[in-house]
């Protein structure tokens, strides 16, 4: 059971960082429907249709779904009249889930409710349904308690290339990592697995924390792999991490940081 919540996490770790890799690229890529983490530099409602258009018709997984989910919720936050340009052309469940939620968060709660019924039609998707579970009205009280909150957070940040939606990604990492220097070491050798290092990190966490703190550390490694990969490909995702940097440090989680991505 422990091993397939593992790697459900790293899964999810996958969406997060989407496009990312941490190394870094050797040109940025051009906003396109294929690749929304770039969104930010084309915000415009035909590109916002465009990209919706291609998840729902290209991807196979729920989990590319998240992270779509906290970009429409932050355009529709400051865009509600997106919403009923992209509701003609829903066509899948796992769509209209996005769709729904989107609109709650960004909040609309009432308006998600018709969606809810306007969409029953389409059926029920029992994952998305369970991740969906509990979000909120707002971003503000969005806590994060799993990787699909991190995926919801990493969308919404390239809505407009806003930092503010990385920072809460940031200090629920550091809240794990400043547990303890060793704790913190573990996180980043644990994130340093997923990405394709060395092996036996993950395997040792149960039997030093305990399933249930095992599994945070699983977590905040895949926060601290996002946030390396994606400090790499975006300049206002590095510029917020220079600042927790340069306002915490010292820390375990600072030294984390910066040992994984570079930024003194």
């Amino acid at each position: 059971m422990f091993r397939h919540l593992v790697d459900r996490a790293v899964l999810l770790a996958c969406a997060i960082v989407l496009f990312g890799s941490l190394s870094a690229p050797a040109q940025t890529p051009a906003p396109s429907p294929d690749n929304f983490t770039y969104f930010y530099r084309d915000p415009t409602p035909e590109h916002l249709t465009d990209i919706f258009a291609h998840v729902q018709s290209a991807a196979t997984s729920w989990n590319v779904y998240p992270p779509l989910t906290g970009l429409l919720a932050a355009d529709f936050k400051s865009h509600p009249e997106h919403i009923d340009r992209l509701v003609p052309i829903v066509t899948d469940v796992k769509a209209s889930y996005a769709v729904i939620t989107a609109a709650r968060l960004s909040g609309q709660p009432a308006k998600a409710e018709l969606l809810r019924a306007k969409f029953a039609s389409l059926g029920f998707d029992q994952t998305l349904n369970s991740e969906f579970a509990g979000i909120p009205t707002r971003f503000e009280d969005l806590r994060i308690t799993r990787p699909t909150h991190l995926d919801i957070l990493w969308g919404a940040s390239f809505a407009a290339g806003d930092g503010r939606y990385v920072t809460p990604i940031i200090d629920y990492f550091a809240a794990a990592a400043n547990a303890s220097e060793l704790v913190a070491i573990d996180i980043a050798k644990t994130t340093i697995e997923m990405t394709g290092g060395p092996k036996g990190t993950i395997a040792s966490l149960k039997g030093k924390y305990g399933d249930a703190g095992a599994m945070q550390l699983i977590y905040a490694a895949t926060a601290l792999w996002a946030i390396a990969a994606n400090s790499r490909q975006h300049p206002f995702v590095k510029q917020t991490v220079t600042e927790y940097i340069t306002n915490h440090p010292g820390t375990p989680a600072t030294k984390a940081l910066s040992a994984l991505t570079g930024i003194k």
